[in-house]
């Protein structure tokens, strides 16, 4: 829904308030049932002291499955509001709101509350009271009440208070417990807790530092935002925690308004917070800088491939080096450099283990200066800006591209790599110099022969900060270097090696299986942001990858000739990099804005009714949730589009955002109380219309129009 109707909506539920209270004068003492909410004004007490505390709170129950809102609604909505009319001397303030629940309506979530849920305002009474007399309180409140219709309610509210001696006791009152048990569960502040947010295009991060979390074990936990137009609630968040803080990755919603005075919120965990008395929500609103928070790898999102930990990253970075060892373009070098190596020393064993550091040092050395780089690129572009990258769908086709070539490489396709022997010629030098430069050689002709520790362990990389990619990579070169520090420190070993042959080429095709398997993995994941009208891109760019690698693989080898070499080069890599256009997402447009709507009036009804033409009349609102559900479904169809202008299909809107009194006898013709409604008429004169289902789908829609 776009924001500027969304702050419509709220300024017409403030209007539409007013005039309730100044039009109104009879309120209602006890309990109002308005069909789906049950409400009622109560206190905690039956009688009040002069300058006493006590607690207010509107009582709604609502019927089975029907549910009103937090302070944020989510994607639709509005919350319950009141406005006062108090006696002199008497102050209220403002509601202190539960934790809300995520009501999932798809493709859209809500946060509200259902069943019966009490909102709290504390309130003082003046000390100017008399003793023997009764005071009145009334309250004009107004609600949003949703099932898979939307009802505004409203109810004009009363509670009488006798005023008693000051040091008389009191009774309890009816609702005291509930009142009391609502209390003790409210969301307290994170004490000594600071928020602080990076925005990263479609994801903000929230950092939430605070000593209560140090050691806790998150349960189901959620971050809900309070203000509004910040973040899309039907999409997933991510979490890592590390030490005190805590970082979530919440993506932003469609019409997303950034936050100038700064962004506060509710953490929840089922199991609640020890820290903060058991509670299962701590409210975060003091504003920190990220310079002073220790900020934690992030987490990707849950079920990811990469979502491994940092210290199983590390393991795997290092299984992933040594692998690369067994590698055709690797290992039948392995035992001729360290024979080099002794041959360099003169059989001292002291000597060859010095070359063997310093050929680790150039593998290193070209390690740092690999991440290096992959670091300076990932933070030269948002899409590939460090956090939380698998919610970005264009970092997610680069990695799902970057896996398919690796796998397409090691099945034989073609090779990026190759024999390291035919670089030993390069290599200058018998000195500890020259055992680094082979160390460095080694490394540019071993990266591309990766494999699926590696290939994990690389995406991961990928989803760190520069520090903990570092890291990451430095694990990777000592996996890598190892063989030639153990053979070093004892070249007899090198007898021991098995003899290159085939068995190293069936190993690294076996090997490009996994890769493939991840594959399938981010095509799923893919999935979730292009949805399935765009996998057929997906897997089609992904079919002009392999096209582009097979011509490299075909006519980039050495047996060709230089000039057909560097023609098959550079047609592979535009292959390539069209087939990655292919798979990037397209901004989608939505159908709402293709529709030229006309505005609901009973003339025109009738009017077009009998042209000839099919009518189909929308009566929706703004907040109605499953009216913006079924736009969603039924304006996004082509076909639907399609046959809407094929048919000439004459649109009308009835706008029940504010009260219209027309709109409201339309439906009431119709059995109606709520929206949404939807009617098709099939053009004869004085036929009447077909009513639609409430749920309305593109393909109930299309039979519809077939049956008239």
């Amino acid at each position: 829904m776009n924001v500027f109707l969304r702050v419509k909506l709220l300024l017409l539920a403030a209007l539409c308030c007013c005039g309730t209270l100044s039009a109104q004068s009879d309120y209602n003492l006890g309990p109002v049932d308005t069909g789906e909410v049950e409400a009622e004004l109560v206190a905690d007490v039956t009688a009040i002291r002069p300058g006493q505390e006590f607690q207010l709170a509107l009582r709604l129950k609502m019927d089975p499955h029907w549910h009103v809102y937090w302070i944020n609604p989510g994607d639709v909505g509005f919350m319950p509001e009141v406005q006062w009319e108090l006696p002199d001397g008497f102050e209220v303030g403002p509601f202190e709101f539960p934790t809300p629940e995520r009501i999932p309506f798809e493709p859209l979530v809500s946060y509200g509350y259902e069943g019966e849920i009490f909102l709290i305002a504390k309130a003082r009474a003046p000390e100017s009271l008399e003793a023997g007399t009764v005071v009145r309180i009334n309250a004009a409140s107004n609600w949003l009440v949703c099932e898979e219709a939307c009802i505004p309610g409203n109810a004009d509210l009363a509670l009488e208070l006798p005023v008693t001696e000051s040091g008389a006791s009191l009774s309890p009152a009816e609702y005291a417990d509930e009142i009391a048990e609502t209390r003790a569960a409210l969301p307290v502040d994170a004490a000594g807790g600071e928020i602080a947010v990076e925005d990263l295009g479609d994801t903000l991060v929230f950092n939430l530092r605070w000593d209560g979390l140090e050691g806790a074990e998150l349960k189901d936990p959620y971050f809900y935002v309070e203000q509004e137009s910040v973040s899309d609630s039907a999409k997933e968040q991510s979490f890592d925690l590390a030490g005190d803080t805590l970082r979530v990755a919440v993506p932003k919603t469609e019409y997303f308004e950034a936050v100038e005075s700064g962004y506060t919120g509710l953490l929840y965990s089922e199991n609640g917070f020890e820290a903060a008395g058991g509670v299962n929500a701590v409210r975060f609103h003091v504003q920190g800088e990220l310079a002073a928070m220790g900020i934690a790898a992030p987490v990707a999102a849950a079920g990811s491939a990469f979502d491994i930990g940092l210290g199983e990253a590390l393991l795997y970075a290092f299984l992933g080096g040594m692998i690369l060892n067994l590698m055709p373009c690797v290992f039948p070098v392995l035992s001729i450099k360290v024979l080099g190596f002794v041959q360099q020393s003169g059989e001292d064993k002291g000597k060859v283990l010095k070359h063997g550091l310093a050929f680790t040092v150039g593998v290193l050395a070209s390690f740092w200066v690999l991440a290096g780089t992959l670091i300076a690129l990932r933070s030269a572009g948002e899409g590939l800006g460090w956090g939380f990258q698998l919610q970005q769908p264009e970092f997610v086709v680069v990695m799902l591209v970057v896996m398919f070539l690796f796998g397409l490489s090691m099945a034989g396709v073609f090779e990026m790599g190759t024999s390291a022997i035919s670089l030993q010629g390069k290599v200058k030098g018998n000195g500890l110099g020259g055992s680094f430069f082979s160390g460095v050689i080694a490394t540019a002709v071993a990266t591309p022969c990766t494999g699926p520790f590696m290939g994990q362990a690389l995406g991961y990389a990928l989803t760190l900060s520069a520090f903990q990619s570092l890291t990451v990579f430095t694990f990777l070169a000592l996996g890598m270097a190892t063989p030639y520090l153990v053979l070093s420190a004892n070249p007899a070993l090198i007898n021991k090696l098995p003899r290159p042959g085939a068995w190293m080429e069936t190993f690294k095709q076996v090997m490009s299986f996994p890769m493939f398997a991840t594959c399938i993995w981010l095509i799923w994941l893919l999935g979730g942001h292009v949805g399935n009208d765009g996998l057929p891109f997906v897997l089609g760019g992904l079919l002009v990858v392999a096209l582009g690698a097979w011509i490299y693989g075909r006519w980039s080898t050495p047996m060709r000739k230089k000039a057909t070499q560097r023609f098959a080069s550079v047609l592979a890599v535009l292959t390539v990099l069209g087939g990655i256009w292919m798979m990037m997402p397209r901004e989608q447009v939505e159908g709402e804005e293709e529709i030229a709507w006309q505005s609901y009036s009973p003339a025109l009804v009738d009017e077009l009714s009998g042209s000839g033409k099919p009518v189909f009349v929308d009566f929706t609102a703004d907040w109605c949730l499953t009216c913006k559900a079924n736009e969603l479904r039924l304006f996004r169809s082509e076909e639907v589009l399609q046959e809407i202008k094929n048919r000439d299909v004459q649109l009308v809107q009835g706008d029940w955002t504010k009260k219209d009194a027309v709109i409201t006898q339309a439906l009431a013709k119709y059995g109606r109380s709520s929206v949404p409604l939807y009617l098709l008429y099939d053009g004869k004169p004085g036929s009447e219309p077909k009513v639609l289902p409430q749920v309305l789908s593109p393909d109930t829609f299309l039979k519809s129009l077939d049956e008239i």
